[in-house]
């Protein structure tokens, strides 16, 4: 079992906004295969965002990191739900939890705000957490959920999704600028998406 609170006493690495490191663009469109620890390292950090955000915030693992067998850029993102009026507080928190909070635009973030860090990992030596704060009638956030869980429950999905987020990898690997690489991987998994989103119901 992966004990995060030792790994983060043992590389001295504090929880701040000085101490985020950014991860290299080439690192960070890559495609690597499922690792069984992922759940472990969502519940160890799920317990300390837990501890300091308090019992009533939904904290939830979702992404490719929380459907087993997927595999993708191994990237711990994490959904912390509460009605926008605590917000301003939980905000406060993340970032004195050591994460920052990254503009994606008004209109986006009318359903979310997001934020990202770095946290000591035995596999990397750091790696990187998403959180995405929205609130429990978010369509974002019910979006979410429903992809997760339908990958969940849908093997045969998983592999097919698997084998796009490969491709998506390798076609974003030939740019080299930041926009043309994401809006590339980005391109390649949106037919894919929309298609689970439109069988749920959620377009």
């Amino acid at each position: 079992m992966v004990n995060l609170s030792k790994n983060i006493r043992r590389k001295n690495i504090s929880f701040t906004t000085k101490s985020y490191q950014k991860m290299k663009l080439k690192d960070k469109y890559i495609f690597r295969s499922y690792n069984p620890v992922f759940p472990q390292l969502f519940k160890s950090e799920k317990a300390r965002l837990q501890k300091i955000l308090g019992k009533d915030v939904l904290i939830d693992h979702i992404g490719s990191t929380a459907v087993p067998g997927l595999g993708g850029k191994g990237v711990i993102d994490i959904s912390v739900t509460t009605p926008k009026i605590n917000w301003p507080e939980i905000c406060k928190k993340l970032k004195n939890l050591g994460y920052e909070y990254k503009k994606k635009g008004a209109e986006r973030e009318k359903e979310r705000l997001f934020f990202m860090a770095n946290l000591p990992d035995e596999e990397f030596g750091t790696r990187l957490y998403h959180i995405h704060l929205s609130y429990p009638e978010s369509p974002e956030f019910k979006k979410e959920i429903g992809f997760r869980d339908y990958l969940r429950s849908h093997p045969k999905e998983v592999k097919n999704y698997a084998k796009i987020k490969m491709k998506a990898a390798k076609e974003a690997q030939k740019f080299t600028s930041k926009n043309k690489m994401r809006d590339t991987y980005n391109q390649i998994k949106k037919n894919f998406i929309e298609g689970i989103l439109k069988s749920l119901n959620y377009d």
